[in-house]
């Protein structure tokens, strides 16, 4: 009989699935396409202008310190010490960054100003389609290179499932940095309307995935370690 953990693992683990689906869909409407707030040139008081800047900046941060903190070893030790069992931690990882993506995607604040760059679909339909396949390709390596490094390992499902997690997330660990970051960073970069708001994703997000974001081995040793203490 399957004991209480296992069940809340699987159902958190599910979920964890299920949230990551939703929130790839919307970052993709997000990233990929254009729409017509965006080629607003209306420019604002400083004080209103200055409470969305910071709004933006807000929640960008808290995207940076929920994936910085969350996988850092002291948050998993924590959760060893309050009782949560290590094999929860990667799909509570998903979620709450899933949870934070929907706040940038649906809640970040429009930047009134002119755009960075903009070229009009209509006016250029060969370079829009050329775009359009560019960033269809770009999604298609990005997903394609997540399912080939098992996105039930990833996402941490696989273990509560009973899997081998020292190897497994080991060999995970190796292939957390792959061709798919390149392939982001040409959706954050290239596209028909370059907005305020845009850039600053763009280029706060650039610096985190080069600079700011790095795998952990030790969290491999971290989740055996759990395992141990149980046997």
């Amino acid at each position: 009989m399957l004991s209480c953990r296992y069940v809340t693992g699987r159902i958190v683990g599910l979920i964890a699935v299920l949230i990551c689906a939703l929130t790839l869909w919307h970052l993709m409407l997000m990233l990929s396409t254009q729409s017509a707030k965006q080629i607003n040139e209306d420019v604002p008081c400083c004080g209103r202008y200055f409470m969305s800047l910071l709004w933006n900046i807000f929640l960008l941060a808290l995207f940076v310190l929920q994936h910085s903190g969350m996988s850092s070893n002291i948050w998993r030790r924590l959760l060893i010490r309050i009782g949560v069992d290590g094999l929860f931690h990667r799909p509570l990882y998903f979620i709450c960054s899933c949870a934070i993506l929907h706040l940038i995607i649906h809640h970040m604040s429009v930047l009134p100003g002119p755009l960075l760059w903009y070229f009009d679909v209509d006016e250029y339909q060969k370079l829009w389609l050329a775009v359009f396949v560019l960033h269809c390709l770009m999604w298609f390596v990005i997903c394609a290179g997540a399912i080939a490094a098992e996105p039930m390992e990833f996402i941490g499902l696989r273990q509560l499932f009973g899997a081998d997690v020292q190897s497994d997330m080991a060999q995970s660990t190796v292939h957390s940095r792959h061709v798919g970051l390149v392939a982001f960073l040409v959706i954050l970069w290239v596209h028909m309307a370059m907005s305020v708001e845009r850039f600053l994703l763009a280029m706060v997000w650039t610096l985190y995935t080069l600079f700011g974001h790095r795998a952990s081995p030790s969290a491999v040793y971290l989740v055996a370690e759990t395992k141990n203490k149980q046997t």
